[in-house]
């Protein structure tokens, strides 16, 4: 908007040289123009309903238009004494007419149209007319008996393509119902499996419950019993093992003497060096 006005001032100036006289250039004139760019006091719609383009409404369109409506119209609008009335009454008035009667042959032409239409046939196939013996004539003469043979095996065709049709519904309905059937038990063995799983985790949870039940009471008997016991008596060292005992003599009996079992071979490395094994481990 400031650009706007802007350059229409610049405008102004340049035609008008920038010369005014100076008895009209005073307070009065001054504070008008002011007032009626706008300025003072601040009024922004002053300028911006120049720039606004005034859309137009249009008119109600007029319904079963008469002569009587086309005068009254042009009465309202001019002097019904006037030429330029007269003139303007007597081409509207040719140019309804001229609608009427384009109407009116629009009409006519729509009805012969839908009279002279003749409605198609259906495509049918053509008839199974077979020979029984060979025939090399260029025209060719079908009997009524023919004829309703040729018929007969139309209507079985019909009928066979028809039950094929209905044996595929009811087939693709089948299939439906086995796999909303086979559905349905897997939705059974699902529910089953998870109903024992349930009844699975209850026993075990009663089965844990009874062992610690159990456990509990078995820490509380040893509690009562280890004050009735009194002190635990010290550990005996463990019994020397005793070394076996060879019989020497004849098979015939003779007395056991103690003899001592051989030392182990010296340990020794790869290079022939003894090797002092630890006393805890010989």
């Amino acid at each position: 908007m400031a650009a706007a006005y802007s350059l229409s001032l610049q405008h102004y100036l340049q035609a008008s040289h920038g010369l005014l006289a100076d008895s009209s250039f005073i307070k009065k004139h001054a504070l008008k123009a002011f007032k009626a760019t706008g300025i003072a006091p601040i009024d922004p719609e002053v300028v911006l309903k120049k720039f606004r383009k005034s859309t137009l409404t249009a008119p109600p369109p007029l319904v079963n238009v008469s002569k009587a409506t086309i005068t009254n119209l042009i009465n309202q609008a001019y002097d019904p004494s006037s030429i330029a009335a007269n003139n303007l009454s007597e081409i509207l008035l040719r140019l309804q007419a001229a609608k009427e009667i384009a109407e009116y042959e629009k009409d006519a032409l729509r009805a012969a149209l839908h009279v002279h239409q003749k409605p198609r046939n259906r495509h049918e196939p053509p008839l199974d007319l077979q020979q029984r013996k060979a025939f090399h004539s260029g025209a060719v003469w079908w009997s009524p008996c023919k004829l309703r043979e040729a018929r007969f095996r139309q209507l079985v065709k019909e009928k066979e393509k028809e039950k094929e049709l209905l044996d595929k519904i009811e087939l693709k309905e089948a299939k439906e119902n086995n796999r909303i059937y086979q559905l349905k038990i897997k939705e059974a063995a699902r529910a089953a499996r998870e109903e024992a799983k349930k009844v699975r985790d209850e026993a075990k949870a009663v089965k844990a419950a009874e062992l610690d039940a159990k456990r509990r009471d078995r820490d509380a008997a040893k509690a009562i019993q280890q004050p009735q016991s009194g002190k635990r008596k010290a550990s005996k060292p463990a019994a020397k093992q005793q070394p076996k005992k060879r019989r020497v003599g004849g098979a015939g009996g003779g007395t056991l003497a103690e003899v001592a079992a051989p030392a182990p071979p010296p340990t020794t490395t790869r290079r022939g060096r003894a090797v002092n094994t630890p006393a805890k481990y010989r």
